[in-house]
């Protein structure tokens, strides 16, 4: 079903000519925020297997978000400044729009909870709400975001999270989406974020290595990792109760941290530098991306489970379902989405 997967040994760090850097564009917007699932270790004798490939866009991905109830993934795009509603079972685009201004496109898209809202965030700092069956803009919300990073909603739907901003940019918001009031957070200098799925933990990091994390339902730091004097975070990742924050630096090493107390916990293994991380619904896996693969991690036994082909030649996108047995890619130049079965 899928063409040939190329291997190639170059890495192209310019997207499309966008002025973005590598590291922000490599950590992009979060899993909306979804009610858990039981979910099983990955079996061991289960081959992972490409179940689907998606094309439509024309540009490099940007965000990406599985509904919650799995069915559907909700993407955006940059140069083509589209976004896309996709039935990804059967690969068909449920609908698609493309941001007004020429110079505009959309830096987050998501689902809310229920399904009942579509959501999307755009470059120059607005968000929508959206009609989820068409698309159709219903109302503009009162924020102006910063640009890149974590919009997302509270697993019960009530609060909105704006947690964008690049360098010394970076800031904290969350709204109250009945009463449209906002609470503001001191955020941090930061180039990468993550949040967890039920989107009360938020963790940003530095391309000069130090890391905070937040309690979004107090608003307070509750952990800052300490400076590296070597490297820098380009990708960071949290465990779905916010235990723990796994960082890839740019040496290659990929070290695993107590988000809660700030303490390094231990090196998970070292190699060249990925482009992505993310961490499984359950917190046993770790997808690592790389220009011509994808290494799946098991976190309790730090040992290799599987490698998958990739050929991102950009920037790449990794998410998992929220059930855990599937994980989308994105390849080439950014615009093919690759969903890969983990599970029966």
């Amino acid at each position: 079903m899928a063409r040939q997967l190329l291997v190639h040994s170059v890495t192209i760090s310019a997207l499309l000519g966008l002025t973005l850097s590598s590291v922000a564009v490599a950590q992009a917007p979060a899993q909306s925020a979804c009610p858990p699932f039981f979910t099983p270790p990955l079996p061991t004798n289960f081959k992972p297997k490409l179940v689907q490939e998606l094309t439509g866009h024309t540009s490099f991905v940007y965000a990406l978000t599985f509904s919650c109830d799995g069915r559907l993934i909700s993407t955006s795009s940059t140069t083509d400044r589209s976004a896309r509603v996709w039935d990804w079972r059967s690969g068909k685009q449920l609908f698609s729009f493309t941001a007004i201004d020429p110079y505009d496109w959309f830096t987050a898209a998501f689902l809310s909870p229920d399904g009942q809202t579509l959501f999307t965030a755009d470059s120059i700092g607005k968000i929508q709400i959206r009609d989820s069956q068409t698309g159709a803009v219903r109302s503009d919300f009162p924020s102006r975001t910063r640009g890149s990073g974590i919009v997302t909603l509270t697993r019960d739907g009530q609060t909105l999270i704006d947690a964008t901003g690049t360098g010394g940019d970076f800031g904290i918001t969350l709204w109250n989406l009945s009463s449209r009031q906002p609470k503001r957070i001191v955020g941090t200098w930061a180039d990468v974020w993550a949040i967890t799925p039920d989107g009360y933990t938020l963790a940003a990091a530095s391309s000069n290595g130090t890391a905070k994390v937040w309690n979004l339902r107090s608003g307070q730091v509750v952990s800052t990792l300490p400076n590296s004097s070597t490297a820098g975070a380009v990708a960071i990742a949290l465990t779905p109760k916010g235990e723990s924050l796994v960082v890839a630096y740019s040496d290659g090493f990929l070290k695993q941290w107590n988000a809660r107390t700030g303490k390094f916990s231990r090196i998970l293994f070292r190699g060249i530098q990925p482009k992505a991380i993310a961490i499984s619904p359950d917190g046993r896996t770790l997808a690592i991306g790389y220009y011509n693969h994808i290494r799946l991690w098991n976190l309790n036994t730090n040992r290799l489970l599987h490698n998958l082909p990739a050929n991102a030649l950009g920037s790449q996108l990794l998410r998992f379902s929220p059930d855990g047995r599937f994980l989308t890619n994105t390849d080439e130049t950014g615009a093919m989405i690759r969903v890969w079965q983990l599970a029966p």
